[in-house]
């Protein structure tokens, strides 16, 4: 369930120190306390504890090594908006936001219109603070055109330029991956068949992501992508594998020119009965680091990267984890 009939509001705070950082943080928390609301934190280590001590009644959850897919984040954020609903209580999310490369900021801010777009029409409140210190400028400056409010000095305040994501995601730019600069370890132009390319795939991505279930996530991905392409695509499909120490890229390319996938996916396409497909983009999001979408005259390519890590490795598929 993700309905409740309160208005929800969804806001960014920018802080510049630690004290500017707990005084937003813990009145909003009180805030949540005393209305009442099912009030929950994700925060950095050091933050959590103070607020562990600061406001009794919050569920503290802390930063892992890694961030979660956006799938996993909202299907977390989904459950907890159902036990809320259940309880008759508005849900109210504070998320201390960090990430550690350049490349998990831009998927950062394609989670928050993710985020937008799912929870869109759903009663909560959530507010989103972000460090100037550790953010890029060109991320606050995307971010900030995500929340249609922003917390000024305990003041809450419009946010100029705010548009839906389909508006900021079709203006957002696909991030380049340098390793598609070399020669690539496998081009299929055209693919003959379904069977034939998921062979040819599993082939390519056998020994690249550092153990067999991280090589297994890759080509399901791959394979439920090109499954996709040749069911709708309305063409000739393609594809491209390029590989390194650090990362491996997958392209699936077809002839159609009608589906934007940019907010595709985050969910399975037909909610919670799985069994009625549509979740192609879902599976992607969930088995890759980073899934971009970019339609051209020729058709419509999706891209699948994921890092090489030997973390991943040893934690087994991502298919079958989830995040609190």
């Amino acid at each position: 369930m993700l309905g409740h009939t309160a208005v929800r509001t969804h806001r960014i705070a920018v802080v510049e120190t630690d004290d500017e950082l707990l005084a937003v943080v813990l009145p909003y928390l009180r805030e949540g306390i005393a209305e009442g609301d099912l009030t929950v934190a994700l925060l950095a280590p050091r933050t959590a504890a103070l607020v562990r001590d600061a406001v009794p009644g919050v569920e503290v959850y802390e930063h892992g090594p890694s961030t979660p897919r956006e799938p996993d984040s909202i299907e977390a954020q989904s459950r907890f908006l159902a036990t809320a609903v259940g309880q008759g209580r508005r849900l109210r999310m504070l998320g201390q936001v960090r990430e550690r490369s350049r490349r998990v900021w831009d998927e950062r801010v394609r989670g928050e219109l993710a985020h937008e777009h799912v929870f869109t029409d759903c009663g909560m409140a959530s507010l989103c603070v972000y460090d100037r210190r550790t953010t890029p400028p060109e991320v606050l400056a995307q971010a900030l055109l995500v929340h249609a409010e922003q917390l000024v000095g305990g003041e809450v305040r419009p946010v100029p330029g705010h548009r839906s994501p389909a508006e900021l995601a079709a203006e957002l730019p696909v991030p380049e991956e340098p390793v598609q600069r070399t020669v690539p370890v496998l081009v299929v132009d055209p693919a003959t068949s379904l069977p034939a390319l998921r062979h040819r795939l599993r082939d390519a991505l056998v020994g690249r992501l550092g153990s067999a279930a991280a090589d297994d996530d890759a080509h399901l991905a791959a394979s439920e992508i090109a499954a996709n392409a040749f069911r709708h695509g309305g063409g000739q499909v393609s594809a491209r594998v390029w590989a390194d120490a650090d990362r491996v890229v997958v392209t699936i390319s077809d002839g159609g020119h009608t589906f934007d996938g940019r907010l595709a996916g985050y969910r399975p396409a037909h909610g919670e009965d799985l069994s009625r497909g549509g979740m192609g983009m879902w599976l992607a999001r969930k088995l890759c680091d980073h899934v971009d979408t970019e339609q051209t005259a020729a058709g419509f390519t999706v891209r699948l990267t994921t890092a090489v890590s030997p973390v991943r490795a040893e934690a087994g598929s991502c298919a079958h984890r989830s995040v609190a």
